[in-house]
């Protein structure tokens, strides 16, 4: 168990380093990892009290501790979720900061508590960016849920790239969920600027087996590097239940092209 002087220090190396670069070493998120991983009631205390602090940035560094608290690959749930759930809400009820309001809509998106989707919802059009991506970061944890399909299905069309990636991550990835509707907005997602953005579209269509998809697919099949999401949706197609790790992508292409050729002509 660690000793709260271990633990003292940890919160205060939160507040030194650039916050921005989370993989700086002895930075702001090495310490917060560290005293997440500790996981105790100890760091659960006093990064409450840290939440509830006059200054921003305590703020902020209270509320992300608390967001994954005890989470690991064993234990992919929050611990003592049930008490940090209310903290997070009471500080983003009254916040103004902005980097703050960032921080709590994430750590509702790891709380996965359904009852934060209309709190979330409140920031989805917020004119900061940041604050939009948070809000889509907190809304894909939910993507199976019919309150939040239509919000992420609206910032799957935002104006800034890195919000229609993630919401198209969410919405077709992370989510399950299948309509006309959503299978139309990640279809417009293949036009997409962003080329992380398109990838998510053809991960996400591929997994609901649609084949208007199959151009863009072997397009991306095509290139020179190719994400494991493309893999994967070529896999969905070809109803395979893994991905062959000795398979080429020129291999999926012609499994692909000869399994659905009829299609490749329709769509193409």
């Amino acid at each position: 168990m660690a000793e709260q002087s271990e633990i003292d220090e940890l919160f205060r190396q939160t507040l030194h380093g650039d916050y921005e670069d989370e993989e700086e070493e002895g930075g702001p998120w090495e310490a917060i990892s560290k005293l997440q991983a500790i996981g105790s009631r100890e760091v659960l205390e006093k990064a409450i009290v840290w939440a509830r602090d006059r200054r921003p940035a305590r703020r902020q560094r209270g509320i992300d501790i608390l967001a994954q608290l005890g989470r690991s690959e064993e234990h992919p749930q929050t611990a003592f979720a049930d008490e940090i759930y209310p903290v997070v809400t009471a500080v983003l009820a009254d916040e103004q900061d902005l980097e703050v309001i960032d921080s709590c809509l994430v750590a509702l998106g790891h709380l996965a508590n359904p009852a934060a989707i209309p709190l979330i919802l409140h920031y989805r059009r917020h004119n900061d960016p940041d604050v939009r991506f948070a809000a889509a970061f907190g809304l894909s944890s939910f993507a199976n849920h019919p309150d939040a399909i239509a919000p992420l299905i609206e910032l799957t069309r935002d104006a800034d790239p890195d919000i229609r990636d993630w919401a198209t991550f969410g919405l077709g990835v992370q989510g399950n969920a299948d309509s006309p509707e959503i299978r139309k907005a990640l279809l417009d997602r293949l036009d997409d600027g962003n080329p992380d953005t398109r990838e998510e579209a053809v991960a996400g269509l591929g997994k609901r087996h649609e084949l208007r998809v199959l151009p863009d697919l072997i397009e991306l099949l095509q290139q020179d590097e190719v994400s494991y999401g493309v893999v994967e949706a070529a896999c969905h197609l070809l109803e395979m239940e893994q991905v062959r790790e000795d398979w080429t992508a020129e291999e999926y292409i012609q499994a692909l092209t000869q399994r659905y050729s009829a299609e490749l002509d329709r769509y193409s």
